[in-house]
Parts: structure tokens; sequence; C-alpha cells
């Protein structure tokens, strides 16, 4: 995951700032993003239904940095509410790289299925 994440650099995907290994743990030090997880936002609450244009802007958000991921040959293979994560500002930042891989050429060919089995489509999982 660190070695992913440090040679990432968008708007939409969390910044990777730093890590500390301990005797029984590593630390990953990433930037604080305060709105917390697109899944606790969404949930439903005193204010009503989640605005369409408010999802529209996160989703392309989204795409913009699953676009750059791709580009960078990197698949997060685990994009779920709980890993999405908005600032005050409205930005969208994907988080959770611990199951992203860096595709090679001979992962062209391989049909692995990773992520998180309730979040993926019925004829993947």
């Amino acid at each position: 995951e660190i070695d992913l994440l440090k040679n990432l650099n968008h708007k939409n995907i969390v910044k990777y700032l730093g890590s500390l290994k301990t005797n029984s743990h590593l630390h990953i030090i990433l930037e604080y993003v305060e709105n917390g997880s697109l899944a606790n936002i969404i949930k439903p609450n005193k204010f009503g239904p989640f605005p369409e244009s408010l999802a529209a802007v996160y989703i392309a958000q989204v795409l913009e940095g699953l676009v750059y991921l791709h580009e960078q040959g990197v698949i997060h293979r685990d994009i779920k509410g709980a890993n999405i994560l908005t600032t005050k500002e409205g930005l969208v930042k994907l988080a959770d790289f611990g199951v992203a891989t860096k595709l090679t050429e001979a992962d062209v060919n391989t049909h692995s299925v990773v992520g998180t089995p309730y979040w993926m489509a019925p004829e993947v999982a």
C-alpha cells in the first residue's frame, strides 16, 4: 500500500505523508480528510435525501481519480462509500489502497477477484 501511495499525486487521491514502524505495528500517515467517508454522509438523516446534483459532482470526482489511477497502471479494487472521503470544500479523495495493485504485463491475462463482496457486481462476486 505504501509503495503505491507514495508515488501517487492527484487531487482526488488521499495523500501519503509518511509511515512509522514500531516493533509490532506499521502506521501509515495520510492527509486528514475532515468530512469523513461518503458512506457516512449519504446515510438517511434529518436533512432529507442526498441531492442528485451533489451525487453527480462526487461521481465525477471519483471517476477523475480512477482515470488517474488507471493511467498510472493502478487498480484500486475496492471502491465503495467507506473508501471515498470528502473535504469540507466538497473535494472527493479515494482512500484505502490495501488491496490495490499496480498492473504488469503479466497481470493483464490474470482473472483474480478481489474487493468487498457486498459491493461487487453479482457476476463478479
